[in-house]
């Protein structure tokens, strides 16, 4: 006769259990690694940091031709169109009740740079940085989120 193969219960159960754990250790560590690799594959093509995301209302403040600050006696003029993303419609609404301040306030920004800082990168952020904060002191229903330039021309 054929013999009787007893399995205990709980010997079974641990032994799933072992099979199970030891499954999603080893998922868990395949994730690891490739989230890693991904991340060192979009760092080295520039990507992190930037997702993407959707555009906010924008209000478009016009377009602008102003004289720079000069160290030199020679005139310096800059044209270009600003655009700003905010965070809802109702910033826009207040946008355009402040549109005489608004303009002031980047005419103001714009003429008290010179050419050579704004010729370079971090000039330019500056800029961007100086405007989004003037900005958002001038609204009360939310934010200015984004300050695009359509145009740029330095003379």
């Amino acid at each position: 006769m054929a013999k009787k193969v007893e399995v205990d219960a709980k010997l079974l159960i641990v032994a799933i259990a072992l099979l199970i754990v030891a499954t999603v250790g080893s998922a868990f560590a395949t994730y690891l690694i490739f989230a890693r690799s991904n991340t060192e594959v979009a760092a080295q093509s520039g990507e992190v940091g930037e997702k993407k995301r959707p555009l906010g209302p924008t209000y478009d403040v016009g377009e602008f031709t102003l004289n720079l600050a000069s160290s030199s006696n020679q005139m310096r003029f800059i044209r270009t169109q600003i655009v700003l993303e905010t965070s809802s419609n109702r910033v826009i609404s207040d946008l355009e009740d402040r549109t005489p301040q608004i303009r002031d306030q980047l005419i103001r920004l714009l003429r008290a740079r010179t050419v050579e800082e704004l010729n370079s990168a971090d000039g330019m952020e500056q800029l961007r940085l100086d405007i989004l904060q003037a900005m958002n002191t001038l609204v009360t229903k939310g934010e200015v989120t984004d300050v695009f330039f359509i145009d740029l021309i330095f003379q």
